[in-house]
Order: C-alpha cells, then sequence, then structure tokens
C-alpha cells in the first residue's frame, strides 16, 4: 500500500522576546486561525492521518494540535519529539524511514529551513521557501517507509494558507 507524507512548516509564530527560549515561542493569531483553516480544508480533502508528528517546539505542537482541531480527529496521535526541532535533512529522512509500516499517512510538523529542503530532496520538485502553515502532500509507491529517498516521491499538491483561503 502507498505511502502518503505531509510535510508541514509550523504556522505564523511570534517573534523571540530578549531571554526567551526559541522553543517556547507560541503562534500568533493569524497562525492559530491558519491552523485551524488548513485542517478543515485537509478534512475536505479526505485525509485521515494515521499519525501525527511534531517537533517539541511550542509554536509545532500547537499547530499540530490546531491542524487535529481543525480535522476534528478524535484524540488524535500526536507525538512530539525534540529530534524534529532542530532537524537537518538527514535527520528528518531518519525519522520518516522509522515511521511505522501499519501507517500509511503521516503528517510531520517541523521548521524551515530544514522541512522544504526535505519535500524538494524527497520529489525533485520546485518548492522554495514553504511559508508558514503550508504543507507538501508527498506520495511514495511503497510499502515500507525504510524505502523513501532522494527522488522516490511525487508531490501531489503544495498549498499554503493563502492558497487554500481562496477556496
Amino acid at each position: 500500500m502507498p505511502k502518503h507524507l505531509y510535510l508541514l512548516r509550523h504556522a505564523d509564530a511570534a517573534h523571540k522576546e530578549s531571554r526567551q527560549d526559541d522553543k517556547s515561542r507560541e503562534l500568533t493569531q493569524a497562525g492559530v486561525k491558519d491552523s485551524l483553516h488548513m485542517g478543515a480544508w485537509l478534512r475536505e480533502q479526505n485525509v485521515d492521518f494515521d499519525v501525527i508528528a511534531s517537533s517539541s517546539a511550542l509554536r509545532a505542537e500547537q499547530t499540530a494540535n490546531l491542524i487535529a482541531e481543525g480535522m476534528k480527529l478524535d484524540q488524535p496521535k500526536i507525538l512530539l519529539d525534540d529530534i524534529l526541532y532542530d532537524a537537518s535533512v538527514r535527520q528528518l529522512l531518519d525519522y520518516i524511514n522509522s515511521i511505522e509500516d501499519g501507517y500509511h499517512h503521516a503528517l510531520v510538523v517541523g521548521h524551515n529551513p530544514s522541512i522544504s529542503y526535505l519535500a524538494e530532496y524527497l520529489t525533485k520538485a520546485d518548492i522554495g521557501d514553504m511559508a508558514a502553515g503550508s504543507v507538501a502532500i508527498i506520495t511514495f509507491d511503497f510499502s515500507s517507509w525504510k524505502n523513501i529517498s532522494e527522488n522516490t516521491g511525487v508531490l501531489v499538491k503544495y498549498a499554503s494558507p493563502e492558497i487554500v483561503s481562496r477556496f
């Protein structure tokens, strides 16, 4: 059964204040609204995640929870992982390669620039700098996440809060 990966950059976050830990930055009101809206849009696309993995940074965790809320998911399985906070493309790929093969639809909420670089690495699509709150939907014709590597995926859709709000 094919694998479906949704790479999502966390939504708009407040700027870091002096002496504030970067991981404790919260979403702005626009980021909250965009996350709920993107969740509703994903629900309209008939998406149902087997697993949601998020960076442990507050802004990413909030994005993951609001996406799940916007999708009206009952008790979503959201895994918070420190490795996703400051991950390189290699670390993100290793994480994806370790997803249980019983899962077919996985959402990974992370940070730029790595999340954008990973989307391009996996698909060779020209995505550029993913906007805050945007998602790259990628499919793989593999039954195991372990087989995912460079240029093995197909970019099905790239959607940002700005693009989705037009519909």
